[in-house]
C-alpha cells in the first residue's frame, strides 16, 4: 500500500511540474505576440514604449480603415514615434502612417486590430568608446567584433544609438527616411543622429552619404539575442567590459 501511495505522490509531483512548465511556456509564448483591439490603443502604445525602452526589436501589424476614404487598411512595419492616443507606423517600403484607435478621425488610419510581434528574447546594452573610421562598413565590422561576447546566446540583431560626425557633412534627411530598420535617423547640427539603428543598415548609409571620415564619440550598442538570458548568466556577461578596451567599464546592463 505504501509503494502505491509513493508512486501516486511521484506521479502527482511530475504532473505538477509539467503543468507549471506549461503555464510558464504559455505565458512566454503570449509575451512574443500581443494583440489589441482598436479601443485598446492606449494599452498598445504603453507596451510599445515599454519594449522600445528595453531595446527590443518588434514589428506591428495593423488592420483597420483609412480615414481619407474609409477603405480597408492592412500593413506591417515598425513604430517610430508614439503620442497621446496615436503612433507612427513605418512599413517595409518606408511609407509612414499615423495610427489612432477605432474611433479616431485625425490620424491616417483608425485601427480595428493591432498585433505586436516581439522578435528577440533579451537585450544587452553597453556604451562603446569613440573611434575614428573611414566608412560605415568599418563601423559595422567594429561593432560586430566587440559584440562577439554575446554570440553564445545567438545574436539576432545589433542596434546603435548616438551622434556621429560625418565628413563631408551632408543634409540627406529625405534619403534617410527610406531606411527601414531604425527608430530614427537624421542630420542635425552637423551631426548624424541615430536611434536604435540596426547595423544591418549601415552599408546602406555608405551608399546614401558616401563618407570620407566618421568620428563616433561615445555611443550605445544594443545586442538583441535569439535566446533568453537567465539570471545566472547576467553576472558573467556584466564582467565582459573589464577585459574589452572598446567598452566602458560598468556600462553593460541587461533587459529581459
Amino acid at each position: 500500500m505504501r509503494i502505491k501511495f509513493l508512486d501516486f505522490l511521484i506521479i502527482l509531483l511530475v504532473l505538477i511540474c509539467l503543468f507549471s512548465y506549461f503555464l510558464k511556456y504559455r505565458e512566454y509564448e503570449q509575451k512574443e505576440t500581443l494583440e489589441y483591439s482598436g479601443s485598446q490603443i492606449f494599452k498598445a502604445i504603453k507596451d510599445f514604449e515599454n519594449y522600445t525602452s528595453k531595446g527590443f526589436l518588434y514589428n506591428v501589424r495593423i488592420v483597420g480603415r483609412l480615414n481619407m476614404d474609409d477603405s480597408k487598411f492592412e500593413d506591417t512595419g515598425f513604430v517610430t514615434e508614439t503620442g497621446k492616443g496615436y503612433f507612427i507606423l513605418k512599413d517595409y517600403e518606408g511609407k509612414r502612417y499615423s495610427v489612432g484607435g477605432v474611433m479616431s478621425y485625425k490620424e491616417d488610419v483608425s485601427a480595428e486590430k493591432i498585433v505586436m510581434r516581439i522578435e528577440n528574447k533579451s537585450t544587452v546594452f553597453y556604451k562603446a568608446k569613440p573611434i575614428e573610421i573611414k566608412n560605415f562598413e568599418e563601423l559595422y565590422e567594429h561593432i560586430t567584433s566587440i559584440s562577439e561576447f554575446m554570440e553564445f546566446k545567438g545574436i539576432y540583431d545589433i542596434a546603435i544609438s548616438g551622434e556621429f560626425t560625418v565628413v563631408p557633412y551632408s543634409d540627406l534627411n529625405e534619403e534617410l527616411k527610406k531606411i527601414i530598420y531604425c527608430k530614427n535617423a537624421h542630420f542635425g547640427n552637423e551631426t548624424l543622429k541615430l536611434e536604435q539603428f540596426s547595423i544591418r543598415e549601415l552599408k546602406n548609409l555608405d551608399d546614401i552619404i558616401k563618407p570620407e571620415k566618421i568620428y563616433t564619440g561615445d555611443f550605445w550598442v544594443i545586442v538583441r539575442t535569439e535566446k533568453e538570458i537567465d539570471e545566472l548568466e547576467k553576472y558573467g556577461i556584466k564582467e565582459e567590459d573589464d577585459d574589452n578596451p572598446y567598452i566602458y567599464k560598468d556600462s553593460i546592463h541587461i533587459r529581459l
